[in-house]
């Protein structure tokens, strides 16, 4: 399952720059996925790897870009995961097989970290 080792990576890096800035709580994480990225498991690896941590609890966006696939035999589709024999395509009209470069992007487009509370002051 690639979807895990990228998301894992993903979410590592992500603490890793929370813990240098100090962040206590993430509110939301929006990424932005292509059609071949299975989002179930993005959704099940995200929850998993939060737990205990300032992402736990984080309201997940997950915005899906279609990898629209055209071959010269004048087929035409959006490519999913189901379509793909690991990175590559075969169209459906003439037999030819692509390799499909894009076939799990995963981008993290925004952080929305919890603002912390406003100093107190008691004069």
């Amino acid at each position: 399952m690639h979807e895990y080792a990228i998301v894992d990576t993903m979410v590592r890096q992500l603490l890793d720059q929370l813990r240098q800035q100090g962040a206590e709580r993430v509110v939301e994480v929006r990424f932005r996925r292509g059609s071949t990225f299975m989002e179930e498991p993005l959704r099940q690896g995200f929850e998993a790897l939060a737990a205990g941590t300032p992402l736990e609890g984080a309201r997940l966006v997950i915005e899906t870009v279609n990898l629209e696939y055209r071959c010269e035999c004048g087929h035409a589709q959006v490519v999913t995961n189901d379509d793909l024999i690991g990175h590559m395509f075969v169209c459906p009209q003439c037999g030819v097989v692509r390799e499909v470069r894009d076939a799990h992007d995963l981008e993290l487009m925004e952080v929305v970290v919890e603002d912390a509370a406003p100093p107190r002051n008691d004069d």
